[in-house]
């Protein structure tokens, strides 16, 4: 049975509705809540600010716009608005309507290689976790220039999309026990470039506090497209790209604020003409240690592997792993683009993490790039017949190599229990590898294990019982139990 329910946070009163999911649960949604002020303007490239309050009711039916984006991997067109600092609330019951325990809360923080994403319902259904009773959060954050573009002083420190999430954390320690939920006991999860930004939180002050266990699926801050080493030279470059050359930030940064957010997108391919070398990955602006300089408050006060040599993390319950062959996502690039196959076997070294290379040692580099190319092909060059040694290759170094440390270096200075899983069903939700051409190859794909966790629309009702809704019920039910006990 439909209906609405109104909930007072402290900016105002929502109005959601009660839907039921396929299996008759009832629960309550609550979409497109402002968690802080529209970014645009003067407050482009600033620190999120806390939300404006309303009069009367606000309707939470619909999902709130994405941020700007264009999707280079699924070819998709320009779309969003600055004002996408939204997120989505479900509930199985609101205390106003009945006595309930607060229950566990879930929040969500989607990837798209900091370029891209939202947490369209259609896509995050919360159907197969709210049936676990728990409350889930979903969130929009700054994606592109928008939300990672430094200056690598204090007129553009960096990070704003990770202080959105911040922010969206603060509001949910703020106003989640009005949906049933227990701010003190809350998980955040994430996947890709969500994954990573997980592991972000765990190693930045800011979040100390706003979380109590997380779930780092797919990404780790030691990936090598996860952080920007050199964000002054990336912002400056792409102040070039758009017809504008200065060495000052200030300048930079007021003209920035003129430009229109999908002129500010559709510059990024020819920002990456002014790049000295092939970046791994498909990130271009992405996290980044902050100066001490800055004026706002520090996200990351140095690189993620410094913090974590020094203990300098939170110490909450952790799992965190991947998916069978990650590196399926891979091949869509070199069977689009064949002329790629021939320059990496020219230069095998653009496959290889810059962090190997030491300007001290170039020999031990090359000696380096030599080994593991022999690893992973022998005596062979790469070609379309040994695909799945370049996809093994690939999925070790973008995503094995940094979660691995990751659950490593955590288990081994963390007071707090670490967790590692392989996802190896590659069953009929499995969307990623369809998506990017990768269908013969064996295993899932990154990112084929969320149609596990989340409903998705376009997906027909499979048969409870089928290995794959069987799949669904154990990957549920792990993520739930941790979030509720550890």
């Amino acid at each position: 049975m439909n209906g609405t329910a109104v909930v007072t946070t402290r900016q105002g009163k929502l109005r959601g509705k009660r839907v039921m999911t396929a299996n008759g649960v009832a629960y309550y949604s609550f979409k497109g809540i402002p968690y802080a002020k529209p970014p645009i303007g003067a407050l482009r490239f600033k620190a999120p600010q806390e939300p404006e309050p309303w009069l009367g009711v606000r309707d939470a039916l619909a999902d709130g716009a994405p941020c700007p984006q264009i999707d280079e991997v699924f070819k998709e067109d320009y779309k969003g608005d600055e004002d996408c600092l939204f997120l989505n609330v479900y509930s199985p019951q609101i205390p106003s309507w009945a006595k309930c325990t607060l229950r566990a809360v879930m929040v969500w923080i989607h990837g798209g290689a900091f370029c891209s994403g939202s947490v369209c319902t259609s896509v995050f259904g919360p159907q197969f976790l709210i049936e676990k009773d728990v409350v889930l959060v979903t969130m929009n954050y700054r994606l592109g220039a928008l939300g990672f573009l430094s200056t690598g002083d204090s007129v553009i420190p960096g990070n704003n999309g990770l202080k959105d999430q911040v922010m969206a954390l603060r509001w949910v320690q703020q106003n989640i026990a009005q949906f049933g939920g227990d701010p003190d006991n809350v998980t955040l999860f994430g996947e890709s470039a969500g994954g990573t930004c997980v592991h972000l939180h765990l190693l930045s002050p800011m979040s100390k506090g706003l979380f109590h266990r997380a779930i780092a699926q797919s990404g780790s801050s030691l990936n090598p497209w996860s952080f920007d080493r050199k964000p002054r030279l990336r912002a400056f470059s792409f102040g070039e790209a758009l017809g504008f050359k200065t060495d000052d930030s200030q300048k930079l940064a007021d003209f920035l604020r003129t430009v229109h957010p999908k002129l500010l997108i559709e510059a990024v391919p020819q920002a990456r003409k002014f790049e000295p070398e092939r970046d791994l990955g498909i990130t271009f602006f992405k996290p980044t240690s902050e100066p001490r300089t800055s004026t706002e408050d520090v996200f990351l006060p140095d690189r993620p592997e410094v913090l974590m040599a020094a203990r300098k993390f939170h110490k909450v319950p952790l799992i965190t792993g991947a998916v069978e062959n990650e590196g399926i996502f891979a091949v869509k690039e070199v069977i689009e683009k064949p002329s790629l196959i021939s320059r990496f076997n020219g230069r095998f070294e653009l496959l290889v993490p810059k962090e190997l290379n030491s300007k001290k040692n170039p020999d031990k580099y090359q000696e380096d790039v030599g080994r593991i190319k022999k690893f992973y092909f022998g005596d062979e060059a790469i070609s379309r017949q040994n695909l799945e040694r370049y996809i093994a290759m690939n999925g070790d170094i973008m995503i094995l190599n940094g979660v691995y440390k990751q659950a490593k270096i955590h288990s081994a200075l963390s007071s707090a229990p670490v967790y590692f899983y392989i996802f190896t069903f590659d069953g009929k939700r499995g969307l990623m590898k369809r998506a990017v051409g990768g269908s013969r190859f064996r295993g899932p794909c990154h990112g084929d294990e969320l149609p596990y966790i989340f409903h998705v629309d376009m997906l027909r009702k499979m048969d409870p019982k089928s290995p794959e809704m069987r799949t669904v019920e154990r990957i549920v039910r792990l993520w739930t139990n941790f979030a509720k006990t550890g």
